[in-house]
């Protein structure tokens, strides 16, 4: 059985019409599906644990953007989902997901995929937790300058203006850019793994991925595998905003960790401490604010359709 749950706003309205394409093709080959449309936040998780519930093995086709595809991973992560197969056709602004796993966005390609999949990949989980919030992430989440990014793409009405003209990640670039002058580094203190501890003065940002990209194609931790059971963390402190600004043009390449003040580990688990509350993200969506974060692997996964 074939299930799909479609964000009919994801990229600005884009989602209805890559819904409907796909649709074509499910009724010119005359598939048996059930189709439903996300109507407010969280309405994707609460309809993928209805879907899980039912206990019948299936595909479940996702059409939207990694904060989408992030729902449905939460809503199906504290149930019994073994039974699921979770097939995708990107239609966010950023698809870092997508691009992790170097996923088609052409919906005929997509569609073959689901329908008669050749590949099928068991993607890890990650879990990000504050005293006031738990989520999982299928591609990272951090605390500070990259999270308050995300929080502010997400209110901004260059997101839906850059989608219309197909250049959705330029939304993350000029928000950046813009928040850099004004952002205030303060002293945090990291934990890796429950053992090596160490502060960092002047600290931008930490992130914890489990996919290579985040912020629309930004390739923070290159060495990042998504089945190995870990998280890589890229920790930004102790830099002036310029070296900041110099930085970004390497991370879109991965080169950025050649920079003094980028430090990449991998590991279990990162447990942050900041002076000062934060903004978090997990797959782009924002976590609210907190001065306390703990970033780790867990023993879940999912199945993907590859291709």
């Amino acid at each position: 059985m074939y299930y799909f749950i479609i964000n009919p706003n994801s990229r600005s309205g884009q989602g209805m019409d890559t819904w409907k394409n796909a649709e074509r093709i499910l009724k010119e080959k005359a598939v048996e599906y059930e189709a439903y449309f996300t109507e407010y936040t969280g309405h994707a998780s609460r309809l993928a644990r209805q879907i899980a519930a039912l206990s019948v093995p299936c595909t479940l086709g996702v059409v939207g953007g990694d904060g989408t595809l992030n729902e449905v991973v939460n809503g199906l992560a504290d149930t019994e989902y073994s039974h699921i197969t979770l097939g995708y056709i990107p239609t966010g602004s950023g698809n870092d997901f997508a691009r992790g796993l170097h996923l088609s966005s052409d919906v005929q390609s997509c569609m073959d995929s689901i329908l008669a999949p050749r590949e099928i990949v068991s993607v890890d989980l990650g879990l990000s937790r504050t005293k006031d919030n738990v989520r999982y992430f299928l591609v990272s989440s951090g605390i500070g300058y990259d999270a308050d990014i995300c929080r502010n793409v997400m209110a901004s009405p260059l997101k839906k203006f850059f989608n219309r003209i197909h250049l959705g990640k330029l939304t993350y670039v000029v928000i950046a850019l813009k928040l850099l002058m004004k952002y205030d580094p303060c002293p945090v203190c990291v934990r890796l793994d429950k053992k090596k501890t160490f502060s960092i003065p002047r600290y931008f940002f930490i992130t914890g991925m489990v996919q290579k990209y985040e912020g629309g194609g930004v390739k923070f931790c290159p060495f990042a595998k998504y089945d190995d059971g870990l998280l890589d963390f890229c920790i930004a402190g102790n830099l002036p905003k310029a070296k900041i600004l110099a930085l970004f043009p390497t991370a879109f390449t991965g080169k950025h960790t050649e920079f003094r003040g980028i430090h990449i580990l991998r590991g279990k688990r990162l447990d942050i401490i900041s002076q000062a509350s934060l903004p978090i993200h997990c797959d782009g969506e924002s976590m609210g604010c907190s001065s306390h974060l703990t970033i780790s692997a867990t023993d879940k996964h999912i199945n993907i359709i590859l291709r």
